[in-house]
């Protein structure tokens, strides 16, 4: 019985000694929690998102009207409801239809690139034909 008594004693003072480590260690075990330093990061990521939210707010409402064709003005929303002919009222604005500057004139470069492309595979095709390459 006495080895038990001793077994009982010597895992009573390493359980003393363990709790007084935890209790001096707890202060740095808390600064370098990997879940505190996520949750750290995460504010800080929330931050710089709403700080470039806020940039990009300030950006965009600055140079709108010099983005748009349609020239509309982008916060512009009726004062009252409107009252469509057969008797509808809408009490939300409608979604204006925008046109980035340029937008023809590339969707016109990218049609004459497809028809230049497709000439010179024409043209490629039939100099193959000619010269006697492909003879079906």
């Amino acid at each position: 019985m006495s080895l038990l008594q001793l077994d009982l004693l010597r895992r009573q003072t390493e359980q003393a000694v363990r709790q007084e480590i935890r209790k001096k260690t707890a202060p740095l075990r808390r600064e370098l929690s990997l879940t505190r330093q996520a949750s750290r990061m995460a504010g800080m990521g929330e931050e710089i998102l709403d700080g470039g939210l806020r940039q990009a707010r300030r950006w965009w409402s600055g140079r709108e009207n010099v983005f748009w064709e349609d020239g509309l003005e982008p916060l512009e929303m009726p004062e009252q409801p409107v009252i469509l002919p057969d008797g509808y009222v809408r009490r939300t604005p409608v979604q204006p239809y925008r046109t980035p500057v340029g937008y023809r004139r590339q969707r016109m470069h990218r049609r004459m690139a497809v028809l230049a492309l497709v000439i010179f595979l024409a043209a490629l095709a039939a100099a193959i034909w000619r010269s006697g390459l492909l003879r079906f």
